[in-house]
């Protein structure tokens, strides 16, 4: 047995060794009923494991929504404003925000090498370290120069840990319940969001000098530092490891996590097959300069398409702006006191998490596509009566009310879908060896967005006022078509069956048709 294990019995076996992993696939029982039946209880000992080991990556993804949050109400203080010579509006305003993102665009090609070649444990602690160190460049600068440079190294710490943590929550997830395991991976920004939105207002409440900045600066290093702490204390994903050859490996983690234990259990054999069978050993994964998985067939380039496509339409649906710009968007309404609008800013994210975490529910449910249609197109409606509310704000004061109430309901519908599918769907539809340098790609497409609404804004706000929102209206009916007409649904499916689909002639068509009929067949177990 040291040269060869036997890991299943009977039908299905596996053995690993020298001779690599042979698999008897005579069983040609449908995954997805298998699933059904041995789902495993949401509340047993190790589904309770499973979900502290997501939660360790879950925390990496409040890194971009602690300084989403931070940046929108520092750049309303005025001792930040005092200590670097801003007004809070302007191109030298949008560049302090937008050098964050240049940061995270810089780190796009450590992300696929580190997570592929090393695993994606260590592209999450990698990164979060060197947020650790950005965070400690920005507290303590003196000048304008100083704070960007902290920025810099900011956003290059949290995209190689945000290229990293995706693919492992979405890798890691039981099937059965990858939608909502997953899906709340992303739903941890506005956890990010809120701690420092309510940082913010007690610093700006009780300290007059710097740092009333400062201080907030200075948390936004302990959660990166809590995940550096603790990566090392949960399992690599199966997935990478089966890559790599290490089989005996990925079957413990599966059969603990997804098993209940049980190394013989059916769900486990499915499975390992499925993911057996779809992972190369020899694939560009191996290579971390090598990205032509990615575009050299038309069942790759349809995938990379999609994951551009979430990467623009996840920042250019509004909410970046509302994001970095809500205290601006109160005040245009007549709100004059800043501590009255750090305070509307810090409730925004306790609302749109709620939203989210429901949305992340019922993603099972109702699937990918039909939540992202229903709610970029109500964000239209939203978006329409923010902008026609802040036209006559100033001479109604309840058309003032209106406007922070919409902005508040906009969010909610963004965050309902957007948030939990964001990163969820990008990584969703990758193959196993291109996920991530794909995650990689995806977030390099977002902070591109990203940049141009950070900087675009605060010139736009400036110069145009609320005529700058037509801009999304028009947007989102464009993105509502683009959804409809060539969103894969993913759920329903697992990430092997996902691969196959990209390969039919219509894989709109495919996916929702292999999806009602798996639906059907669970129905009947």
């Amino acid at each position: 047995m040291d040269s060869k294990e036997t890991v299943f019995s009977g039908m299905e076996y596996v053995e690993t060794g020298p001779n690599r992993t042979r698999v008897n696939a005579n069983s040609t029982r449908n995954i997805n009923a298998t699933m059904q039946e041995n789902k495993p209880s949401l509340l047993s000992k190790n589904s309770l494991k499973l979900y502290l080991c997501l939660l360790v990556s879950y925390l990496v993804s409040t890194m971009n929504g602690y300084d989403g949050s931070l940046m929108g109400a520092v750049n309303d203080m005025e001792q930040y404003q005092k200590s670097f010579g801003l007004n809070g509006k302007g191109s030298s305003t949008g560049i302090v925000f937008m050098i964050y993102n240049l940061g995270q665009i810089t780190a796009f090609p450590a992300i696929g090498w580190l997570a592929d070649g090393y695993g994606r444990r260590w592209g999450m602690f990698i990164g979060c370290a060197i947020v650790v160190v950005g965070t400690a460049v920005q507290t303590t600068a003196n000048s304008l120069g100083q704070f960007q440079g902290g920025r810099f190294i900011l956003g290059f710490g949290a995209a190689i840990a945000s290229g990293s943590a995706p693919p492992y929550a979405v890798e890691l997830s039981h099937p059965a319940y990858r939608g909502t395991q997953a899906g709340l991976f992303n739903v941890c920004w506005y956890l990010g969001s809120i701690i420092a939105g309510w940082c913010c207002v007690g610093s700006n409440r009780h300290m007059s000098n710097s740092w009333a900045w400062r201080t907030p600066t200075v948390v936004q290093g302990a959660i990166p530092a809590i995940v550096a702490i603790l990566v090392f204390f949960i399992p690599e994903s199966p997935r990478w490891l089966i890559a790599r050859g290490r089989d005996e490996e990925s079957i413990e983690i599966l059969a603990k996590y997804h098993g209940e234990g049980d190394r013989h259990s059916p769900v486990v054999k499915a499975e390992f097959r499925e993911m057996r069978e779809q992972i190369g050993t020899t694939c560009s994964d191996k290579i971390w300069w090598d990205y032509r998985d990615l575009v050299n067939t038309r069942a790759a380039r349809y995938r990379l398409g999609l994951v551009i496509a979430v990467a623009f339409f996840g920042q250019w649906s509004g909410n970046n702006v509302v994001s970095y710009y809500m205290p601006t968007m109160f005040q245009q309404t007549g709100i004059e006191s800043s501590d009255t609008r750090l305070v509307l800013n810090g409730i925004y994210p306790v609302f749109c998490m709620f939203a989210a975490v429901w949305g992340a529910t019922l993603l099972d449910k109702l699937g990918r596509r039909p939540m992202l249609i229903g709610a970029t197109a109500f964000t239209v409606l939203c978006f329409s009566i923010i902008t026609a509310g802040t036209a006559v704000s100033s001479t109604s004061k309840g058309a003032s009310y209106a406007v922070i109430a919409f902005i508040y309901i906009f969010g909610m519908a963004f965050s309902w879908a957007y948030t939990p599918l964001q990163t969820l769907y990008s990584t969703e539809v990758l193959e196993t060896r291109t996920r991530a340098k794909g995650s990689g790609l995806n977030f390099l497409f977002v902070n591109i967005a990203m940049c141009v609404n950070t900087f675009a804004a605060p010139v736009a706000m400036e110069a145009i006022g609320w005529r700058y929102y037509i801009v999304f209206i028009v947007w989102n009916c464009f993105e509502v078509f683009v959804i409809w007409m060539w969103f894969v649904e993913t759920a329903g499916h697992t990430l092997e069956q996902i691969a196959e689909i990209f390969e039919n002639e219509d894989p709109v068509k495919t996916s929702l048709e292999t999806r009602k009929r798996n639906k059907n067949r669970g129905n009947s177990v």
